[in-house]
C-alpha cells in the first residue's frame, strides 16, 4: 500500500526583518515585505508548499506585527517569533535606482531615509530560549541559518542529530570562533564571492558536503565532496531576463536548491550527484530570474497569481532571453518615505498602511503632527 508523502519541513533561525522597498515604478509609494535572507527563504519555501517554522527575536511593534502577518499569510508557523523582545524589529530599506548603464541597481540603507537615525538591527535569539524549544520541536528536513550565534549553533546541532540537512549562508563572520564552528557543522555552505572577501581565510576550515559560491551576473560555481568528491569547481551561467531588481536572487537560488534536493533530509545526501546538484541550482536560478523581473526580494509572489508564477517559471526554464530596462522615470519629489511608527527614532506622526493581496503592503501618509 502506497503511503502518503509527508510535507517537507524547514526550521530556520537568522536574519528576519521588515523590508521597505523604494522602487522605480512608484517612488512615492514604498512597499513592505518580510525580508532578510532567513525571512525570504522561509516565506518562499512556504510558497512552494513546505511547512516552515521560523525562530526569531521580533518585537511586538508595528514592524514585527507586519512581519508576523506576512509570514503567516504564506503559511509559516509564527509561534516561535519571540514576542515581547526589548529590541525593536530589524528594518532594512532597499532603494532601487538606475546605474550609469541604464540597468536597475539597488543598495540597502541601514539608516532611516527621513530622520537619518540607524534602523533597528539583528539580534540573535537567546540561547536559554532555544534550549527550551528543542524538546518540543518536530523533526525537520532542513535547518537554515544566515547568522552565527550560540543559539543557531545549538539549533543546528540539534536538528543535524535528528537527520536534518544544515544549510548555512553567511553574510559576514561575527564571532570568528562560532563562525568556524558553523563551517564545520553545516552540510551545505553557500556564499557570494563579494561577501566572502571578509572571511575567505576561514573557508578552508569548512566541512560542508556541498559548497556553492555565487558570482552575481556571471552565475555560480559549486563543488561536491564526499564519496563523489569533485576535483574542481563546476560552473553554471545565469539566466538572461528583463531585470527590474536583483535583490533576493541569491535567496531564491537557495530556495530552489533546498526544494529540489532535501525533501527527505539527510537521506538525500547519501546518493547526491553532480547532475542532481546542477539541476537543483538551475531551478533555483530560474526562480531568481523570474523574481528579478519584479521589484522586491520576493515581489513575484505578490504580483503574480500562483498559477501564472509557475507558468512563467516553466517558460524561463525552456527559453532564455536578455534585455535591460533603460527608460529613466521622471523624478518626483516626495515627502516622508517610511511610516514614522516604523522607525523608532522619528518624531510622532500617524500612518495608515494596508496589505494589498497582489502587491504587498502599501503605506499612505494620513497626517502628521
Amino acid at each position: 500500500m502506497k503511503t502518503k508523502k509527508q510535507t517537507p519541513h524547514l526550521v530556520s533561525s537568522g536574519f528576519i526583518a521588515l523590508d521597505i522597498v523604494l522602487g522605480l515604478e512608484d517612488p512615492q509609494t514604498p512597499r513592505f515585505y518580510t525580508g532578510g535572507t532567513t525571512g525570504n527563504v522561509t516565506a518562499a519555501l512556504s510558497y512552494l508548499g513546505w511547512a516552515t517554522t521560523p525562530i526569531s527575536r521580533l518585537a511586538e511593534d508595528d514592524a514585527g506585527e507586519f512581519v508576523k502577518a506576512d509570514l503567516k499569510r504564506w503559511g509559516a508557523d509564527t509561534n516561535h517569533l519571540m514576542g515581547n523582545s526589548p529590541c525593536p524589529t530589524p528594518i532594512v530599506v532597499e532603494k532601487i535606482f538606475l546605474g550609469k548603464d541604464g540597468a536597475p541597481k539597488h543598495r540597502f540603507l541601514w539608516t532611516c531615509p527621513d530622520c537619518g537615525a540607524y534602523l533597528p538591527s539583528y539580534r540573535p535569539v537567546l540561547t536559554e530560549t532555544v534550549e527550551g524549544l528543542r524538546a518540543s520541536m518536530d523533526k525537520a528536513c532542513v535547518f537554515f541559518t544566515d547568522r552565527v550565534s550560540r543559539s543557531t549553533l545549538v539549533l543546528a546541532e540539534h536538528f543535524k542529530k535528528n537527520d536534518a540537512v544544515v544549510v548555512f549562508e553567511p553574510s559576514g563572520v561575527g564571532d570568528p570562533a562560532q563562525f568556524v564552528e558553523m563551517l564545520q557543522l553545516c552540510d551545505v555552505l553557500k556564499y557570494s564571492d563579494q561577501r566572502a572577501k571578509g572571511f575567505s581565510d576561514l573557508l578552508s576550515d569548512n566541512k560542508a558536503f556541498l559548497e556553492i559560491q555565487t558570482l552575481g551576473a556571471e552565475g555560480l560555481r559549486f563543488q561536491l565532496r564526499g564519496q563523489r568528491r569533485m576535483k574542481s569547481w563546476a560552473a553554471l551561467s545565469s539566466y538572461d531576463v528583463d531585470v527590474k531588481d536583483t535583490a533576493g536572487a541569491g535567496d531564491w537560488t537557495t530556495v530552489g536548491l533546498i526544494h529540489r534536493l532535501f525533501e527527505e533530509g539527510r537521506q538525500s545526501l547519501r546518493s547526491l550527484t553532480k547532475a542532481q546538484v546542477a539541476e537543483a541550482l538551475q531551478y533555483g536560478q530560474a526562480l531568481a530570474a523570474l523574481n528579478c523581473q519584479f521589484e522586491g526580494a520576493r515581489g513575484a509572489m505578490y504580483q503574480l497569481p500562483q498559477s501564472r508564477f509557475f507558468e512563467k517559471l516553466k517558460g524561463l526554464i525552456l527559453k532564455k532571453s536578455r534585455s535591460y530596462l533603460s527608460d529613466k522615470p521622471e523624478e518626483v519629489g516626495v515627502g516622508r518615505l517610511i511610516p514614522t511608527k516604523v522607525c523608532p527614532s522619528c518624531s510622532e506622526s500617524r500612518m495608515d498602511w494596508s496589505i494589498d493581496s497582489r502587491e504587498g503592503a502599501v503605506a499612505k501618509l494620513a497626517s502628521s503632527r
